[in-house]
């Protein structure tokens, strides 16, 4: 959820910043969804049809950019997820574990499968669904975030202001592309 919240607040727009999407962002933006106002109705669209909170992501993967939604606290990177115990520690306590034998115990605690789907054993493995993804740009649909400022029928209002502040330059620096180009830039220097 900090992730979350730090690459939301930093796409952010001071009110000295510009607003205006770079050229270079713009054309590749522009490859992808056709046009600013498609990807600007569809970004805004998603984010106000999430029911609950969550995030919706703009995100670069394979030299295309896609829009993703995580729920909660999700995160689009797939790398996230990654479980490292055999039991999920959330859904147990202490009194959930106890009355067990030693052995009992022991097959809860314990990796009981070395080609399983998480734990030592998948180091490297991409888990199921995952894409390698660059996120670019984050909305937070959280009702907290707008709800208090523009009321129960106040979601749209706050997506539209928030996509007038978004720093497209902050958005351009995270571009998969344009690290690419500049290290290539600072090679031929």
């Amino acid at each position: 959820m900090a992730y979350n919240n730090h690459f939301f607040f930093e796409a952010l727009a001071s009110a000295s910043s510009t607003t205006t999407i770079p050229t270079k962002l713009a054309t590749s933006l522009i490859s992808t969804f056709g046009s600013l106002d498609t990807l600007r109705d569809e970004l805004l669209a998603t984010a106000e049809a999430m029911f609950g909170p969550g995030f919706v992501w703009l995100v670069q993967t394979q030299g295309q950019f896609r829009i993703l939604t995580t729920y909660l606290a999700g995160s689009p990177l797939a790398g996230a997820h990654t479980r490292l115990q055999a039991v999920d520690m959330n859904t147990q306590s202490v009194g959930s574990m106890g009355g067990l034998t030693g052995e009992q115990q022991k097959r809860q605690t314990e990796v009981q499968n070395s080609a399983g789907s998480f734990g030592p054993y998948s180091e490297g493995k991409k888990r199921p669904g995952g894409l390698d993804v660059q996120p670019m740009l984050c909305v937070n649909t959280w009702e907290h975030v707008w709800l208090p400022l523009y009321g129960i029928m106040g979601k749209r209002y706050y997506l539209e202001r928030w996509w007038e502040n978004v720093d497209w330059n902050v958005v351009l620096n995270r571009s998969q592309s344009s690290r690419i180009s500049r290290r290539n830039e600072l090679i031929r220097e």
